[in-house]
């Protein structure tokens, strides 16, 4: 403790030396400002396209064919989760503590998205409370970047021991560095697609749940007996959520109502065609289980970012990922093109190729 010292001749003057004090300054955590500006862009966009999609279609998301600029806020999202991920991981140097953080994380990600999507938030001119637990909705958005981030993060925990602390010289040694993470990528890329294309789809029954719908409570038949099918029907993205979420829990107006098969006024929404087919009533779930598998890829692209930035130490100047990024963006954007089919660029099945070109923009956007 500083002594105090006490002048004679003023009894109220204190001397304190000042070599006896030293002051301590807060620690303040660095931000990565390009990532915030990033962030900050992706909220903008998806506050404009849910204010003006259903004015501009061309802006909103696609019926089911292509990607709209709607189409890449999820993805942005999921990249710039997985960018944050080495960045706020690496300053907590226990494995334990970095798991608890991790898992609270999502836990708080799910509960807000159940809160939020699940059927308990109400327009204020609806005078009814509560949630039917015969209808909630138990996927959506926060749903998605909960399960992403807790995959992601976990590999980010528990494959640090399985790399060196050393990096070689070279932009390509980020990859070597981090083989596991490319090779857990790799096998759900894999998962995803021998399910997406080796699961037998047959036909299935749905009752109309919109209250809104002129043929609220009629039950339809889908014909399908298919198997590798990419069309709205019979895919089998749709088919696993509705076999493990229930058919009751899915989205009841997904944007394939503004289909060229279900309305004359594609891709603005309005009536169904007197010959529109049945599956245009159904329910479909954008966020669904296999969809959200593919998903994860977006978020450890958005890692190897991270990975970069940690250790070439190039938050302000890009040009070390410009050549490290494209290396993994590039080829799997160019791997999925020679596979494009129509189909396969509907971001509603999450398919290898929006995926890959929703990274591509994303390691675009955010180097500029």
């Amino acid at each position: 403790m500083a002594e105090i010292k006490v002048d004679p001749v003023d009894d109220h003057t204190m001397v304190i030396p000042e070599t006896e004090i030293s002051a301590q300054k807060p620690h303040r955590t660095l931000r990565v400002a390009s990532l915030d500006i990033f962030r900050g862009l992706t909220v903008a966009l998806m506050i404009l396209v849910d204010d003006a999609g259903g004015e501009w279609p061309m802006i909103g998301h696609a019926p089911w064919h292509g990607c709209n600029l709607a189409d890449f806020v999820m993805p942005f999202f999921l990249f710039i989760v997985g960018m944050a991920i080495p960045l706020a991981l690496k300053r907590i140097p226990s494995k334990g503590k970095a798991v608890k953080k991790v898992v609270f994380r999502t836990l708080k990600l799910l509960f807000w998205g159940l809160l939020l999507q699940g059927g308990f938030s109400h327009a204020p001119d609806k005078l009814t409370y509560g949630v039917d637990m015969q209808m909630i909705r138990f996927c959506g958005i926060l749903q998605r970047i909960a399960f992403a981030y807790l995959v992601v993060a976990l590999a980010e925990i528990f494959l640090k021991d399985a790399q060196s602390n050393d990096i070689a010289a070279g932009y390509c040694s980020v990859f070597r560095l981090y083989c596991w993470h490319w090779l857990l990528g790799a096998c759900i890329l894999i998962l995803y697609l021998a399910m997406l294309y080796g699961i037998y789809v047959p036909d299935w029954q749905f009752a109309v749940h919109d209250k809104e719908s002129a043929v609220y409570g009629r039950v339809f038949t889908v014909d399908c007996n298919v198997r590798g099918k990419l069309n709205p029907p019979c895919n089998a993205v749709g088919y696993i959520d509705r076999e493990i979420l229930g058919i009751n829990h899915l989205y009841l107006k997904p944007a394939w109502r503004r289909a060229k098969a279900c309305t004359e006024n594609s891709p603005y929404e309005g009536p169904f065609k007197n010959d529109a087919p049945s599956w245009c009533h159904a329910p479909f779930e954008p966020e669904g289980i296999l969809s959200s598998i593919s998903a994860v890829l977006s978020t450890i692209i958005g890692v190897h970012f991270g990975h970069v930035l940690v250790h070439l130490k190039v938050s302000v100047s890009m040009h070390g990922p410009w050549f490290s990024i494209p290396g993994s963006s590039m080829k799997f954007f160019i791997a999925g093109s020679f596979r494009k089919t129509e189909a396969m660029d509907h971001d509603g099945i999450c398919s290898p190729h929006s995926r890959n070109c929703s990274a591509f923009y994303s390691w675009l956007i955010y180097g500029v």
